[in-house]
C-alpha cells in the first residue's frame, strides 16, 4: 500500500507515498485511505489527523491512466474517501507541498485546516478534462470563495497560487516549504491540548454549517456527471492529455 500511517503525539499522519505517479490515487489506495481515516477516528490515542504527500507532491488526483476501464469504480472509491472524511469526528489537517490537483483539492475542501508551502500549486481542471465537478466542490468552492472567484478558477480551469488559495478560503496558512509539516503538527498539538469533548462537538457544529445543502448538491453533481460521463468530449480530452496535445472540441 502507498498510504503510510504513523502516530506521534496523539496525531495520526496519513502520508500519500507514490512519487513515481505524482501521488495519484488508484482504487486500492482510495480504499486504504478510507480505512486509515476510519481507524484513526476510532483510535482513542488519536486526537487529530494530518494528511500529507511525499516527494514534494500532495496529490495529483486520480490515476485514470492506469485504471482505464475501471473509471467508475475509481470514482466510487474516492467518493467513499470523501464520505469518510465528512464522517470523521476528529479534526483533519492537510499539509500541502507541491501540486494538489483535482481530487487532491477535493481532499483539502473536506479537511478542517489546510497548511501549504510557498511553492504549492492548486488546480481544478475538471472542464479542461471534460469533467464536471463532484464531491460537493461546486457547493464548497462557492461557499468558500464566493461565486465570481470560484467560477473563474473552475470554469477557466486556471491554476491557483498559494495566495489565491488563501483568498478562496481553501488554505489557512502559507509556510516555507520545509516547514509545512511542522506548522501542521503545531496546529495538531494545539488541538490535542483542547478539551476533547468540546472540540469534537464544535467541529460537528462547524461542519454541519459548512456542509449544509451538500446532499442535494451532490445528487445534482452526480446526475450531471453521469449525463456527461464517457461522452465524445471526455474521450477527446483524455486522449489529448495522454498524447500531450491540444484537444479538439470542434
Amino acid at each position: 500500500m502507498s498510504i503510510i500511517t504513523t502516530i506521534e503525539n496523539r496525531t495520526a499522519r496519513l502520508s500519500i507515498e507514490r512519487p513515481a505517479k505524482r501521488n495519484t490515487l488508484d482504487i486500492e489506495m482510495c480504499k486504504e485511505l478510507k480505512k486509515q481515516l476510519l481507524e484513526a477516528n476510532e483510535n482513542s490515542e488519536v486526537r487529530s489527523i494530518v494528511i500529507s504527500g511525499e516527494s514534494n507532491v500532495f496529490c495529483a488526483g486520480l490515476d485514470l491512466d492506469e485504471t482505464q476501464g475501471k473509471a467508475e469504480e475509481l470514482f466510487k472509491a474516492f467518493k467513499e474517501v470523501i464520505e469518510a472524511m465528512d464522517y470523521v469526528e476528529k479534526p483533519i489537517i492537510a499539509a500541502v507541498n507541491g501540486p494538489a490537483v483535482a481530487e487532491g483539492v477535493a481532499i483539502l475542501y473536506h479537511s478542517d485546516l489546510v497548511f501549504c508551502g510557498e511553492h504549492s500549486l492548486f488546480a481544478l481542471p475538471n472542464i479542461a478534462l471534460a469533467r464536471t465537478p463532484l464531491y460537493g466542490i461546486s457547493l464548497l468552492a462557492v461557499k468558500s470563495a464566493g461565486y465570481k472567484l470560484a467560477a473563474q478558477k473552475i470554469l477557466l480551469s486556471e491554476p491557483i497560487s498559494p495566495s489565491e488559495a488563501i483568498a478562496m478560503g481553501l488554505v489557512n496558512h502559507i509556510a516555507e516549504d520545509d516547514k509545512v509539516i511542522t506548522q501542521a503538527f503545531l496546529a495538531a498539538n494545539r488541538l490535542a491540548s483542547m478539551p476533547p469533548k468540546a472540540l469534537l462537538a464544535t467541529k460537528r457544529l462547524l461542519k454541519a454549517a459548512y456542509l449544509s445543502g451538500m446532499s442535494d448538491q451532490k445528487a445534482l453533481e452526480e446526475e450531471i456527471f453521469e449525463q456527461n460521463f464517457d461522452n465524445e468530449e471526455m474521450k477527446e480530452a483524455f486522449n489529448a492529455f495522454l498524447e500531450k496535445r491540444k484537444p479538439n472540441f470542434d
